[in-house]
């Protein structure tokens, strides 16, 4: 209990690695079940995920979806921002009054199977066929070779681009590597008079449109991340005690990302929303996840599509993440059947969350989903797609709150124009200082 209460207070201060990933939005609870009224027998749950933004309603309606199929089980649904979800979630169960089924992302299922909260026998009792899942959705299930979730779905980043921008240029595809991704951004920012960044006489102080643009927050160092494994390097590993990173492989990454800034000027400093750019018509192209999709879907006004995140090193690569439904332990054995007959209905009925853009990890939902314009890119990209591991203190190293390691060092590369190999350096210092603290 002591190491739950240590957690609290570190969650307090430290917002989930996976900010941004939805839209913002206020808390949702019960009324989004579509709890209705139910018989003496009736076992009610409770169900506590993260989702803020479109996700959030097309969750909701799946919870809605299951309470009315039967009345056997009800799920009352409550969802918060991550970091705020996780905060209730430890606090719940130290008072005794634990959620029934807890939503949360691979990498932070480690600080959770070190607290000991998850109960794997539960999940274990589900029976789950390894092949009825996308194979790295399932290994994100797995922890020391215990499995402590079921799947839900996978993440990823992969290219946004705007093929009226492209034809205008003269540019037929989407960029497949630095050459190319390169050659594609200069041509497509202009400056006031009309000039491209190739061209003579080129204005780099007044550029109206970019060609490339990306988050430059902690998603700047998914990025390096991505990059990192293009050159066949993971320095990050579940049982972590102490890094020690590749200058040369490290600073390779981090240089690339400056470079689209401060030496080919094709992406702005700063950036701080560039979906929001790319769905104004002001960037080309950007580097965001699939669940932007259904926003993209609503709000742009050209064409477009995606393109798998382009390989700029030796192997194919791109960052990503999945969720997993987790059982917390209870003594109550009748909301344990319960938590795992609802999980097992959402993993099998998960077709209908692809609308929000996700990739169901269950094959057969995947194969039933509604293809959601642009998820075909992202659908390429499961067999390379790498993770951050789930190490126990994954949330604080990778964590998208300052001053955490990862922001620090996207900062000091995207901000602050400072030498890659000093930002890998300290990077390092960080990230050590947090797994010996």
């Amino acid at each position: 209990m002591k190491k739950i209460v240590a957690v609290l207070a570190s969650i307090a201060m430290v917002s989930s690695v996976f900010t941004g990933c939805s839209g913002g939005g206020q808390p949702s609870s019960a009324a989004a079940s579509g709890e209705t009224s139910k018989p003496a027998s009736t076992v009610s749950i409770n169900y506590y995920g993260g989702w803020t933004g479109g996700d959030l309603d097309k969750m909701g309606a799946l919870v809605k979806k299951f309470n009315e199929s039967q009345k056997e089980v009800q799920v009352n649904f409550t969802s918060l921002q991550w970091s705020q979800m996780f905060t209730k979630f430890l606090a719940d169960y130290q008072a005794g009054s634990t959620p029934d089924v807890v939503a949360l992302h691979s990498f932070e299922l480690g600080q959770f199977v070190d607290m000991g909260v998850f109960d794997a026998d539960a999940i274990k009792g589900l029976n789950l066929n390894s092949s009825d899942y996308i194979k790295t959705g399932w290994d994100g299930t797995i922890l020391n070779d215990v499995q402590y979730g079921v799947p839900l779905d996978i993440n990823m980043h992969a290219l946004y681009y705007n093929k009226d921008l492209f034809k205008k240029a003269g540019i037929e595809k989407a960029p497949t590597n630095k050459e190319e991704l390169i050659a594609a951004a200069q041509k497509l920012t202009i400056d006031a008079n009309g000039k491209n960044a190739t061209e003579s006489g080129f204005d780099a102080a007044n550029i109206k449109q970019f060609g490339f643009g990306f988050l430059q927050n902690h998603h700047a160092f998914y990025q390096a991340f991505a990059l990192m494994n293009q050159q066949g390097y993971n320095p990050f590993t579940a049982d972590m005690s102490k890094v020690s990173l590749d200058s040369a492989k490290t600073s390779a990454a981090f240089q690339f990302l400056e470079d689209l800034v401060y030496k080919y000027k094709v992406t702005p400093a700063g950036e701080k929303s560039p979906i929001d750019d790319f769905k104004a018509g002001t960037v080309a192209m950007v580097v965001d996840g699939n669940w932007q999709l259904s926003g993209v879907n609503s709000a742009a006004k050209f064409d477009w599509d995606t393109a798998a995140y382009p390989q700029i090193f030796g192997e194919k690569a791109v960052w990503g993440a999945s969720e997993l439904l987790a059982i917390p332990k209870n003594k109550d054995a009748d909301k344990v059947k319960a938590a795992q007959t609802f999980v097992k209905w959402l993993s099998d009925n998960s077709a209908e969350w692809a609308l929000s853009g996700q990739i169901p990890s269950n094959v057969k939902a995947q194969q039933a989903a509604t293809k959601i314009k642009g998820i075909d890119a992202f659908n390429s990209e499961l067999d390379y797609v790498k993770f951050l591991p789930a190490h126990k203190k994954s949330v604080k190293v990778f964590s998208s709150a300052a001053p955490s390691p990862i922001l620090t060092a996207a900062q000091n590369a995207m901000l602050n124009h400072k030498d890659p190999a000093e930002i890998t350096k300290q990077l390092e210092s960080d990230i050590n200082k947090v797994l010996a603290g």
